[in-house]
């Protein structure tokens, strides 16, 4: 299953017989709708019609259309989904229960893992030894996470004290493998250097992958357990994410490696700069495989979907949750 990312003022989408017609000024391109997931507009000035719209929302395909920093400004999705309410009931009766504690142990045991991971692949390639020292103490954390005992307010306020742990461990770990002449120092959301500017790009783009696989689960993405709820704030897909964040900084770390520079104009990524990180991680997400125990391969969306959908059967009561770590 494809996905395209459109982007350039001009460009017209529409539907012919089945298929998706993408128009810009020097080509014409045409696509199946039965071979589309997802189709991604990354700027202003795209035109397509209220028919696709329509023949999108009956294929199930999803239809996202992202801000100037990666975040989804809309997205479209059929409006049935299965088990939803009963779902969405379990959720809200977990918050503060045993099974929310649950939930965040996990979130922080595999957000913490994946970093370890990623930390230890790059030693295998470099032999830096800080790198060793450093993935040791995240795993340790990580299983100091998965272990911990308490009420819900206690364990949230435990579980992000080891989160900030491993963070004063992890991106200093990182910037050694990040080219000097990028300016990286350390992880700060407001920093408008090059690296934190497309970090924070790529989680938008993630946020939105997890907005889609928790509510296709049947789940609401407003209502968190590790982030305090906020007013139109997805904050259960601000946990989410957590488990599946190592797809932006490995994308990115290898990125950065192989010579590119991400440009900044006022602030923000300048358009050729976005194009390249949406079609980097969307090729991630699609072309990287992953697997659960015992389980065949499966793409990373992929896991992303059955995380969720496991994630939802959980809270409901009928089955075990194991937070999601990467086959490293």
């Amino acid at each position: 299953m494809k996905t395209i990312i459109v982007s350039g003022y001009g460009v017209r989408l529409r539907y012919r017989k089945g298929l998706i017609l993408i128009e810009s000024k020097n080509e014409k391109n045409e696509v199946p709708l039965t071979d589309l997931e997802q189709v991604v507009i990354e700027t202003g000035g795209v035109w397509f019609s209220s028919k696709l719209i329509r023949k999108m929302v009956e294929y199930g395909i999803d239809f996202i259309v992202l801000d100037h920093k990666g975040y989804p400004a809309g997205r479209l999705y059929p409006p049935f989904i299965s088990r939803t309410v009963e779902t969405r009931r379990a959720q809200y009766a977990a918050y503060e229960s045993w099974r929310g504690v649950h939930v965040m142990r996990e979130l922080v045991y595999s957000k913490l893992a994946n970093q370890a991971g990623l930390l230890k692949r790059y030693y295998m390639y470099t032999i830096i030894e800080e790198l060793k020292d450093a993935y040791k103490k995240i795993i340790e954390l990580a299983y100091r996470a998965r272990m911990l005992e308490a009420g819900f307010e206690e364990a949230r306020e435990k579980l992000r004290q080891l989160e900030a742990e491993a963070a004063r461990i992890y991106w200093p770990s990182l910037s050694i493998l990040i080219p000097k002449e990028l300016g990286f120092n350390s992880r700060d959301q407001d920093s408008e250097d090059p690296v934190n500017t497309s970090l924070n790009y790529a989680y938008g783009i993630l946020y939105g992958e997890s907005w889609k696989a928790l509510v296709l689960a049947g789940l609401d993405p407003y209502a968190g357990f590790m982030h305090t709820d906020r007013s139109g704030k997805p904050v259960l897909a601000f946990d989410f994410i957590e488990m599946f964040r190592f797809t932006a900084d490995s994308t990115l770390l290898a990125m950065y490696r192989h010579g590119w520079k991400p440009r900044v104009l006022n602030g923000l990524l300048d358009y050729e700069s976005r194009a390249r990180i949406v079609e980097s991680i969307t090729k991630t997400l699609e072309n990287t495989k992953t697997r659960y125990v015992d389980e065949a391969p499966i793409t990373l969306r992929q896991a992303m979907k059955k995380t969720a959908v496991r994630l939802a059967s959980f809270l409901r009561g009928e089955s075990s949750f194991e937070g999601f770590v990467h086959g490293w």
